[in-house]
């Protein structure tokens, strides 16, 4: 019988995050008679497929907020070490993933050219401006990406070269979100408005905007308010405050029945800042909600048509969203009307679909470069 295929996904993000979510969404598409996944991870809670092998990965508080300098490489020769005692206990490492981007999973780059593994890289959002970043994007066997990061990607990779330089290779392949089947969300109810906001409380993920927003609301016209909050841990970002009291809102912090909240719901308010996609906001598409959006140019200002399948509202503006609030909170067959149109547009994004050029390539469909087209750059050691 031919023995599995090893994929060890690396994950030193101390807090849940949509990137970890679209991570295991794409890992649970995998045949697990085929291949085996290994995640060294510092939150062995964020992963819940149980056919994922979960390692724990140590870092001291203090090294893991290093972002430059000595401190930054030493805590990736850190991690790089822990690959290797994880290598040595569980086997041959065919491929490694790095869920985050090349400044967080750099210990793969380092232990590439060692292990001998193929390097697929997922870029969930802007990447830095700096040399280090253009080797590793240069020496993976293949980056996936999403779109709103491809002006980054170019930037980083124009520190190593004088010419402009183009994503259009096989090397680079524009990443598409998707939400799986069985975590379809639930259908939101239809009856009364109740707002609904989901993210970590990093500072640009905008809290204070809708908060600000409720505030102008009368209270007797206020509509009941579900806040779903992930608190960052080890993170040097700045974080919004949490919980705040203001009448009729209620506060979760990292709910185990998200869905349910959701379900509850039926107006959902992103305030995000420039949000790389938003995954959260695809969630409460997919439950019928009525998706508030700032018109920020971001992936969802541009997909979605103001008063069709969303509302929009000028960016940071708490007023302007407090008025669409006040609106909408009496006009519940307009909030049925947008919601319905939000999920039919939803049911283009399904996992399977999304997802289907990772998941080949992860269960070993030939790629182009296995034939023999790899850039000579790709081949590129980190130093």
């Amino acid at each position: 019988m031919r023995a599995k295929r090893h994929l060890l996904v690396i994950d030193p993000i101390a807090f849940t995050g949509g990137s970890k979510i679209a991570t295991e969404n794409i890992l649970r598409l995998l045949n697990s008679e085929q291949i085996r996944i290994t995640i060294l991870t510092t939150d062995t809670d964020s992963w819940h497929w149980p056919h994922l092998k979960r390692v724990r990965l140590f870092e001291p508080q203090w090294l893991s907020r290093q972002e430059q300098g000595i401190p930054y490489f030493l805590r990736h020769l850190l991690i790089a070490l822990q690959l290797i005692l994880t290598r040595l206990r569980l086997g041959r490492l065919d491929i490694a993933m790095g869920a985050s981007g090349p400044g967080v999973d750099l210990a793969l780059y380092l232990l590439k050219p060692v292990l001998g593994f193929r390097l697929v890289q997922l870029i969930h959002g802007p990447v830095a401006c700096s040399r280090t970043i253009a080797r590793c994007l240069r020496a993976a066997n293949e980056v996936h990406y999403l779109k709103s990061a491809g002006a980054s990607l170019i930037s980083a990779l124009h520190t190593l070269a004088p010419t402009p330089l183009e994503l259009t290779t096989p090397h680079f392949q524009v990443m598409q979100n998707g939400l799986p089947d069985h975590a379809w969300p639930s259908r939101c109810q239809s009856e009364r408005p109740v707002i609904f906001w989901a993210a970590s409380l990093l500072k640009w993920k905008g809290l204070e905007t809708l908060l600000d927003a409720l505030k102008l609301i009368e209270k007797e016209t206020r509509p009941d308010t579900h806040i779903c909050y992930i608190r960052p841990q080890k993170n040097p970002l700045p974080i919004s405050d949490a919980p705040v009291t203001i009448d009729a809102v209620y506060w979760h912090e990292n709910p185990a029945h998200l869905d349910k909240i959701r379900a509850t719901a039926n107006i959902f308010v992103s305030t995000s800042h420039h949000e790389p996609f938003g995954l959260s906001i695809l969630e409460a598409m997919a439950a019928g909600h009525c998706v508030l959006i700032p018109a920020d140019d971001a992936y969802w200002d541009r997909t979605l048509e103001n008063n069709i399948n969303c509302i929009k509202y000028t960016p940071g503006d708490a007023m302007d969203l407090a008025n669409k609030l006040r609106s909408l909170s009496c006009d519940m067959e307009r909030v049925r009307q947008l919601g319905n149109s939000a999920a039919k547009t939803a049911r283009h994004y399904r996992a399977e679909t999304r997802y289907a050029t990772i998941k080949n390539s992860l269960q070993g469909k030939t790629t182009a470069q296995e034939k023999g087209q790899t850039s000579p750059a790709n081949t590129e050691n980190i130093s």
